[in-house]
């Protein structure tokens, strides 16, 4: 279970992560509530100048997100790093603690692909 928590936030950090490199295009929100498929409250994400951070569903902080440029760098609740994102011509790489590439995001014509570490194709998303 807590490898699987592990893997669903550095999704949700993933995610965010593009969101905040994509903040110019969509605008800045200060706070998004995060829910599963059945609608029941699952965190959140609320920015506040360069810094994100995210909370469980109790409000418990689990992590931070700070941008500087085009990189942003992911810390757990004790403030250590756990990874980092840096974006160039609309492609945002995605690095682990130690600085391996973990996946990387894709962006043009309004969709964004993922792919993991071997270049496979993991998600998509339309805006």
């Amino acid at each position: 279970m807590r490898f699987v928590v592990k893997s669903r936030m550095r999704v949700l950090s993933l995610v965010v992560a593009l969101l905040l490199v994509a903040a110019p295009v969509w605008g800045k929100p200060s706070s998004t509530t995060y829910r599963s498929s059945s609608g029941k409250t699952t965190g959140s994400a609320t920015r506040s100048g360069n810094t994100t951070t995210y909370r469980s569903s109790t409000g418990r902080t689990t992590g931070t997100a700070t941008t500087s440029g085009n990189r942003t760098t992911f810390r757990s609740s004790t403030g250590r790093t756990t990874g980092s994102a840096t974006t160039s011509g609309g492609r945002t790489t995605f690095r682990d603690a130690s600085g391996r590439t973990t996946g990387t995001a894709t962006t043009s014509g309004g969709r964004t692909t993922f792919r993991d570490a071997s270049g496979r194709t993991t998600g998509t998303a339309h805006h």
